[in-house]
């Protein structure tokens, strides 16, 4: 377990122990206790970590300013899909309202088939509404997490095929490879991002069943997210950011160390 440290302490490791430069402290301390020291630096290791030696990453010499910098690009990365992420949420959510409500209350599903999917509303922590009933659907599904409207979704791609192929029209990335896998990788995208987690760091850290490190399915992920509405100003931005990440995986794998 890691000890605390103070912002003066933070600056001391950070240039004892990283290589980093500081031209003001005082500033520097301001930028670390805003932008969360654990935050900043993972995010810029991913750039600036060139190898490993016994177990401890090395690094040439850059000033604050630059590992600041590149954490304030993975942020703007970061906010914009996160715009991306809440418009693509609202549209499934709202079309599994409909859907889900149009199955369960025109009595379009068996009665196995109707008790499956209400039992799964009703396993929603849905505050403020009186226990799920089958009646007023939409009103529920509309206050699900975006991790409770994946089990919908998941269940009627398995039992509900048609029904599932309306929901996820335009979105062919929801088509592919393992349906299930898919909506998890979104869901932990989701997550890293409304949490604060650098892209950097989103990226850099999957781990094969092996122990291995693999961003693949993370990258794709985050391209299906951006190219719902792609900005072409961020897109070598974002790309840099893949890169680096690349880079730092190459550099684990090759050392054969899991380390954080």
């Amino acid at each position: 377990m890691k000890e605390f440290k103070s912002l003066d302490d933070q600056i001391n490791y950070l240039r004892d122990n990283k290589n980093v430069t500081f031209q003001n402290r005082d500033i520097a301390k301001n930028i670390l206790l805003n932008c969360n020291y654990y935050n900043l630096i993972s995010c810029g290791k991913v750039k600036f970590a060139n190898n490993i030696v016994e177990g401890r990453h090395v690094y040439c010499e850059h000033y604050f300013e630059e590992w600041k910098n590149y954490f304030e690009e993975d942020c703007l990365i970061s906010k914009y899909l996160m715009g991306n992420m809440i418009e693509f949420e609202r549209t499934i959510n709202s079309r599994v309202a409909y859907y889900v409500g149009e199955l369960i209350e025109t009595n379009l599903l068996k009665p196995a088939k109707r008790n499956e999917i209400i039992a799964k509303i009703k396993k929603a922590e849905i505050k403020n509404l009186p226990v799920y009933t089958g009646k007023e659907t939409w009103k529920y599904v509309t206050k699900m997490t975006f991790g409770e409207t994946k089990e919908l979704l998941i269940w009627l791609f398995k039992s509900q095929k048609k029904t599932f192929n309306k929901v996820i029209v335009g979105y062919d990335y929801l088509r592919t490879g393992n349906i299930k896998q898919n909506f998890s990788n979104i869901v932990e995208l989701r997550n890293a991002l409304f949490h604060f987690t650098p892209l950097n760091v989103y990226l850099s850290f999957a781990k094969r069943y092996d122990g291995t490190y693999d961003n693949t399915y993370r990258k794709n992920t985050i391209n299906f997210i951006y190219k719902l509405n792609p900005d072409t100003n961020l897109k070598h931005t974002l790309y840099q950011i893949m890169e680096n990440s690349d880079k730092f995986v190459k550099i684990k794998n090759s050392q054969g160390l899991n380390q954080d």
